[in-house]
């Protein structure tokens, strides 16, 4: 099982469907489900329940939900059940535990034989990685724009099957679990349609394990890179550039912090989550190429300004 194949998973559905099983006075199949959600005469051609059922799937394939041999639908072994249902935040905190587990996925990277090369997240979290890759300054990022001439040019083949995102079905269904995942933005010009990855929401929510005290700056974004490894410092996008030769982001090319993070936390800095100093004798990195400071520390104040 995979998560980007199927490719009508909704990972905002998938909220729905696991309150649903939370709240729950008996045990659900499939069916049952499908039955609570899209009740008969409802829509009544044959793939109507395409949606639903991809995104059970999806969510089989990362753990959340996992199938009994009775065939019940139960929430993954490793999923806290929450005192009350899930919302939004609690929900997207879930969806990164489960993507990013890489005990489970191993190098997503490795070639892997047959449908083991895309099960898990493996195929997801290679989307992820070379998406955070591309500038989060440039233009937003979309399979007719610049998906497929991007991916040429930095895998060097025009054979898609080693790229990241082999095709637009799976890309229509990875542009929505990237959002859902903190990790990226709609664009909001009127002429440029796409993605903009720009993964505040994402790196807000690694910040809560930061303690509220100065630490290096590098410490930072290390800490970051570890709790989202499709970024850079993470492992996923470490593979990424060993694939490659080289990290596509020109943030990185300017000797700067990655792109995408450093616009994060320049946003983060506006809405009073963090705060960064520039100490003397101390080493330090640019947020972007456009900076002329260098930040040495950084400070994360809880809560800050939703």
């Amino acid at each position: 099982m995979a998560v980007l194949n199927p490719p009508r998973t909704l990972p905002g559905l998938g909220r729905a469907i696991v309150n649903h099983l939370l709240d729950a006075r008996r045990s659900s199949t499939e069916d049952d489900i499908v039955a609570a959600f899209k009740p008969e005469g409802l829509n009544p051609g044959a793939d109507a329940a395409g949606g639903l059922k991809n995104t059970i799937s999806s969510l089989r394939a990362i753990n959340v939900l996992e199938t009994t041999s009775d065939g019940t639908v139960q929430l993954g072994k490793e999923v806290r059940v929450p005192k009350a249902p899930f919302n939004t935040d609690q929900f997207r905190r879930v969806l990164q535990t489960h993507v990013f587990d890489l005990g489970r996925d191993g190098d997503v990277w490795v070639t892997q034989p047959g449908d083991a090369h895309t099960s898990g997240a493996r195929d997801l979290n290679r989307a992820l990685a070379w998406v955070m890759a591309q500038d989060a300054l440039g233009n937003p990022l979309s399979w007719i724009e610049n998906l497929q001439t991007l991916q040429a040019e930095q895998f060097k083949t025009n054979d898609r099957e080693s790229w990241a995102v082999t095709n637009d079905t799976r890309w229509t269904a990875a542009a929505r679990w990237i959002p859902a995942l903190g990790l990226a933005t709609p664009s909001v010009m009127k002429d440029r349609s796409g993605l903009v990855p720009l993964p505040v929401t994402a790196v807000d929510d690694a910040l809560a394990n930061v303690p509220e005290e100065r630490i290096g700056i590098h410490d930072l974004l290390a800490r970051i890179g570890r709790a989202l490894p499709v970024l850079h410092g993470g492992s996923v996008r470490a593979g990424l550039v060993s694939v490659l030769g080289t990290d596509p982001d020109p943030g990185i090319a300017a000797d700067c912090a990655d792109s995408s993070v450093g616009q994060a936390l320049r946003i983060l800095e506006e809405r009073g989550r963090v705060t960064f100093e520039t100490l003397p004798d101390a080493e330090g990195i640019r947020l972007s190429r456009f900076d002329t400071a260098r930040q040495t520390h950084a400070i994360v104040e809880a809560g800050g300004k939703r």
